[in-house]
């Protein structure tokens, strides 16, 4: 019926028939159920698709008119990946006129998302070179001790065997770290000893080290202290 087949419909009604008035079913209504089909057969099953597929054009519609920002946010979303398709869903945004603004560690979730003034933000997720273990474990931070202060703040508050340092290099070049006020170009300047990503990643590794030192010299301390007593 799908492939408008009428040459093979008509050979099974005999078999069709037949079968179901061994069944005991009455001929009358099988006639009718047949009829039914073959006309189903000649158009319905396309007329059936172009009437579900109008019902959606019209729901997309009505929600790219009245809901832009939210609309365009969850395309973008559903390419999560496909930096092709991103990149033209990103085109058809500003040719709406609405505002999209690039990622940023401290406002951006994983997936686009609109933002209190009806901005759409990038999704950490839509950078290419981060992973989702290190998005989630960023956004997990965020949500848990509150918003970074700085970029120092950030480095030694993140776990760095998640986002390690390809990870960092793809936000300093998508933006994530604008609102620090830091140059992007300057993350990836010379500093004498490597790049000021690797100072970065040594200033958080050293941090928790001597916070480290830090924990044991207070207990060895305080076990000291109770044996003398």
């Amino acid at each position: 019926m799908g492939k408008k087949d009428r040459a093979t419909l008509d050979k099974m009604k005999g078999k069709f028939m037949e079968g179901a008035v061994a069944k005991g079913l009455d001929a009358k209504k099988l006639e009718k159920v047949w009829t039914d089909w073959e006309a189903f057969a000649q158009y319905a099953f396309n007329k059936s698709h172009s009437t579900c597929y109008a019902f959606v054009a019209y729901q997309t519609a009505y929600l790219k008119a009245h809901y832009p920002e939210e609309y365009m946010a969850a395309n973008l979303t559903n390419e999560l990946g496909d930096i092709k398709k991103i990149t033209l869903f990103m085109e058809e945004t500003r040719r709406m006129g609405l505002d999209v603004l690039g990622p940023d560690v401290n406002e951006s979730i994983k997936e686009f998302n609109v933002n209190k003034k009806k901005q759409i933000r990038f999704g950490l997720g839509g950078i290419k070179g981060t992973g989702d273990a290190a998005v989630d474990s960023i956004i997990q931070e965020r949500n848990a001790n509150g918003p970074y202060q700085d970029i120092f703040d950030f480095v030694t508050r993140i776990n760095l065997r998640t986002v390690n340092k390809k990870t960092l290099e793809s936000l300093a070049y998508a933006g994530a770290f604008d609102s620090f006020g830091i140059n992007r170009a300057a993350f990836f300047a010379d500093t004498g000893t490597g790049t000021f990503i690797e100072t970065l990643i040594r200033y958080a590794n050293k941090h928790h080290e001597e916070k480290a030192a830090a924990q044991v010299s207070l207990f060895g301390a305080m076990s000291g202290g109770g044996g003398a007593t």
